[in-house]
């Protein structure tokens, strides 16, 4: 029984000793642009991006599993909201594209065929649409590179989507890389970068 008590001691005060050794400030920064996170002692995190355009910052929890880094939006928000219908032409869709607040804006459309090969309709405004073309899905990329989960259709006949784009970004079970004293952090684009955010001391 001592033994058992022991081990269960150690277990939870190793996982204590890892979880502050990565506690601090993790920062990228080059000419015009700005990355941080701030992982805090209550599981808390302040994610910053500057460049010469953006400025913003996310707050959010954080958990620690061995290499991984696990980061969730405090408060979370839906990436991309869609309202199906079936309507007009059977053989055309219409895709119409709003951020949360209800603006038009420009954006990237990537269609999923049904045999999965993909069509790219750069630099849409407000509306995409599509004749003799059967879609299974999209996915949304805005003028920022921020890339929108992709959207399976719900209904076999549905050829009329409303859509709501998340113009900010959201962190939703999003895992980075932990290392030494430095973080592989996941872009805006949905992919690992080529750099890294470098603790602070």
């Amino acid at each position: 029984m001592k033994t058992a008590i022991f081990i269960f001691i150690s277990i939870v005060l190793s996982l204590s000793i890892n979880k502050d050794t990565y506690l601090g400030k993790y920062i990228y920064k080059s000419r015009n642009y700005y990355e941080s996170i701030d992982l805090k002692d209550n599981n808390q995190f302040i994610y910053s991006y500057k460049n010469e355009f953006i400025n913003y910052e996310i707050k959010g929890n954080y958990k620690i599993n061995s290499d991984s880094l696990i980061l969730d939006s405090n408060p979370q928000r839906d990436k991309i909201i869609v309202k199906e219908k079936n309507r007009g032409n059977k053989n055309s869709n219409l895709i119409i594209v709003k951020d949360k607040e209800g603006n038009n804006l420009t954006y990237h459309i990537y269609l999923v065929l049904v045999d999965d090969k993909v069509i790219c309709l750069k630099d849409q405004w407000e509306k995409s649409k599509i004749k003799n073309q059967t879609i299974k899905g999209f996915y949304l990329v805005d003028t920022k590179g921020l890339k929108s989960p992709t959207y399976l259709k719900k209904g076999k006949f549905s050829n009329h989507f409303e859509v709501q784009f998340e113009t900010k970004r959201v962190f939703e079970n999003e895992t980075w890389h932990l290392e030494k004293d430095k973080i592989k952090p996941i872009g805006m684009d949905g992919e690992y970068q080529n750099y890294y955010l470098e603790k602070n001391n």
